[in-house]
């Protein structure tokens, strides 16, 4: 049965496309804290509120003229392993050198819960698929498994190290 399902969850996350605005419930209160984060010019934004620092791009995409464009040179979705090792050669960007995968909580915290397909704030994070987004935390009852967000509508997801997600970079502002 847990099989079958994070089967299904995996089709779900692999099936999504990308659409080009979010659907926000304007009766909802916003999860995510917009006015606590400087979205820069050169492509990362800032949030003073958790103190991390985000690439406003996603892994294969690159920042041009104020905006996400795809890198067709390189990939945009890696099975956890890969996904590890990609951020790991992400050497430089910005001028700071020490970009990472970010931890679940990490991850969840740029979800914004009023808006699905993605469940993100697009002005900040342009051109965020609503896919899943792999986390660098493993799942510790299922070594085959690791966590991941799914920006579709923000759930967090244990799925098989297998399947190909997404992956956006952070480093902590003052590490």
């Amino acid at each position: 049965m847990i099989f079958l399902r994070n089967k299904l969850v995996a089709l779900v996350l692999a099936a999504a496309s990308s659409y080009t605005a979010a659907e926000c419930n304007t009766q909802l209160k916003p999860t995510f804290d917009e006015s606590a984060v400087t979205a820069e010019s050169s492509g990362i934004a800032v949030d003073s509120k958790t103190g991390l620092m985000w690439m406003r791009c996603s892994l294969g995409y690159v920042w041009q003229d104020g905006s996400c464009a795809r890198d067709e040179s390189t990939s945009a979705e890696f099975a956890w392993g890969d996904a590890l090792q990609a951020a790991a050669n992400a050497k430089s960007f910005a001028g700071y050198q020490d970009w990472r995968m970010p931890n679940r909580k990490e991850l969840a915290s740029i979800v914004e819960g009023a808006c699905f397909d993605p469940a993100i704030n697009l002005t900040i994070f342009p051109a965020t698929e609503a896919k899943g987004y792999w986390s660098s935390s493993p799942n510790n009852f299922n070594e085959s498994f690791a966590w991941a967000v799914n920006f579709i509508n923000g759930d967090h997801v244990s799925t098989s190290r297998t399947n190909l997600f997404a992956v956006r970079l952070v480093r902590a502002v003052n590490p």
